[in-house]
């Protein structure tokens, strides 16, 4: 199908603590978020690993959404778990721990099947896994890609490698100014894409979102929420929900479909804030969707 997308990245147990409670072991993961995110929007297929911990429970999100769960890999041992905290103003997430687990050995092996795949979306991992996979997968029409600012001081070089070879490169404001030794983020902008991608998407947290190309540069707000219940994995929606919505697309590589793309992850971010783990995100129908664009749209017009 022209509009299946790949996701690979780390499916993971969260626990969370912030100004609105907490909670214990609920599903996390970029993986998670950007394939349940995607659904609404292609047919998404992942390839992650989990422990023999990750019951039906755990995957009950993804069936519901109709998730392809055939590369998801199941190793002896504890799933990925992370925990962390968050102030009153949600900005700054503290890790508390990060039990790798199973995780740590994580090597995405694609089927025959998976490496047809025409479009990718690489979230945050070792940017070696991520050449891994762009040397195995076939003739995609369209490669995104995440980083985290970990990699950018562990494995710059790696990192650039791979930037060289995607359409479409996500980090946060932060992590453009290390990657690139530029503070005005326009700039950095520029300097990724003379590394060979096509756009430079920089999520601003609660300022939007980032666009810097040869075609054009934008900016677009947030979805502005009277509450916030938490923010963790709205970057990762924000990125399943942009590269799904381009792999419905025949011709995603345009100035409008990477605006629209931008719309779309930036409200379906704000749906995944609204509760914690993917709760909210897993729930939608399109007529929540449509309705929530519609107003976002109304935000921007004057």
């Amino acid at each position: 199908m022209s509009n299946e997308v790949l996701i690979v990245g780390s499916v993971a147990f969260d626990s969370i603590d912030n100004a609105n409670g907490s909670v214990q072991r609920v599903l996390g993961g970029a993986a998670s978020y950007a394939s349940i995110c995607a659904s609404y929007f292609a047919q998404p297929s992942i390839v992650a690993v989990v422990g023999t911990d990750f019951t039906d429970e755990d995957r009950a999100p993804f069936i519901k959404r109709g998730v392809d769960l055939s590369g998801l890999e199941v190793k002896k041992g504890k799933t990925f778990h992370w925990g962390g905290s968050y102030d009153k103003d949600f900005n700054t997430a503290v890790t508390k721990f990060t039990d790798l687990n199973v995780f740590q050995d994580f090597n995405p092996t694609l089927s025959p099947e998976q490496q047809k795949a025409k479009a990718v979306f690489l979230a945050n991992i070792d940017p070696e896994l991520q050449l891994s996979v762009l040397k195995q997968v076939k003739k995609p029409r369209l490669v995104a890609c995440d980083t985290m600012n970990y990699w950018i001081s562990s494995k710059k070089d790696a990192l650039m490698e791979v930037v060289k070879k995607i359409d479409i490169f996500f980090l946060n404001e932060t992590e453009a100014r290390l990657l690139t030794g530029e503070y005005n983020l326009i700039k950095a902008g520029r300097i990724l894409l003379k590394k060979g991608v096509k756009y430079v998407i920089i999520k601003l947290g609660s300022n939007g979102s980032m666009l810097v190309s040869k075609k054009g540069i934008a900016q677009q707000p947030p979805y502005i929420m009277e509450h916030v219940h938490d923010t963790t994995g709205a970057g990762d929606t924000f990125g399943g929900g942009f590269t799904g919505y381009l792999a419905s697309q025949k011709n995603w590589n345009t100035l409008q479909s990477i605006k629209r793309a931008m719309m779309i992850g930036n409200v379906m971010a704000s749906f995944t804030i609204e509760s914690f783990s993917v709760n909210r995100l897993a729930g939608l129908t399109q007529r929540d969707i449509k309705k929530r664009l519609k107003e976002y749209t109304g935000m921007l017009c004057f």
